[in-house]
């Protein structure tokens, strides 16, 4: 026996195939409610229910008093890759920009001490960003190295050098890069700083960062939103 879809969700196809073909764009407002309405011959509580699902998944963004428009759409991050997110963000057609909240060092403790086999008493150096495309923020990164790992590295501004460009500077060679992704309720102030309702779903991922000595040389946590990212790995 079929099963045919309830109506809101056929006419929410039907938008959902207009904005990957491009017939609505990035930033455009798509038509009103009442010529939806007309076009698509429903209710305007059945077409409000299909943009909401559109809203709901991040195609598209309600502007209250002018409409709806199509949302940029979600970036395609390779989980299988060790990259930089500046040239992430620049592949993707975005300026990149930093909102750096803190930077310096501490103690690496019981936790990053078992993580960078270092004594718990050793210091380590934390970076913590929230990385902007446009100006608006797509990642909010928590970065741990060993502080013994680049010499003065408190003279660098994060919220405009890269970590990858000072690896190459002191001839750091990064070999391999041990990923996880979960899938979290986001809280403040994590919420608050990417922008985002508090209990928001987000993608939680941590990266493990091992060099060509065998040392393993940064630990990240990130976090971004679901309505802004996909994630593909390749099965070999």
């Amino acid at each position: 026996m079929i099963h045919q879809q309830p109506l809101y969700r056929q006419i929410a196809e039907l938008l959902r195939e207009k904005i990957e073909k491009g017939e609505y764009q990035f930033g455009q407002f798509i038509p009103s409610e009442r010529e939806l309405s007309a076009k698509y011959g429903v209710n305007r509580l059945t077409l409000r229910k299909a943009i909401a699902l559109l809203v709901n998944e991040g195609l598209l963004i309600p502007k209250p008093g002018k409409g709806t428009y199509v949302n940029r759409p979600k970036i395609d991050s390779a989980f299988d890759t060790i990259q930089s997110t500046t040239p992430f963000l620049l592949d993707m057609g975005l300026t990149p920009s930093n909102r750096l909240i803190y930077s310096g060092r501490r103690k690496a403790n019981w936790k990053y001490a078992q993580i960078f086999n270092i004594s718990p008493d050793d210091d380590i150096f934390q970076i913590f960003r929230v990385r902007l495309g446009d100006g608006e923020p797509y990642i909010l990164e928590y970065t741990y190295l060993p502080y013994s790992l680049i010499p003065d590295i408190e003279q660098y501004d994060f919220s405009i050098y890269s970590l990858y460009d000072i690896y190459n500077k002191h001839g750091i060679q990064l070999a391999h890069d041990t990923q996880t992704l979960e899938i979290v309720k986001i809280c403040p102030p994590q919420s608050s700083l990417l922008n985002l309702p508090e209990n928001d779903p987000v993608f939680m991922t941590t990266e493990t960062i091992i060099d060509t000595r065998g040392k393993i040389v940064e630990y990240t946590k990130s976090y971004s939103s679901g309505k802004k990212f996909v994630f593909s790995t390749v099965m070999e």
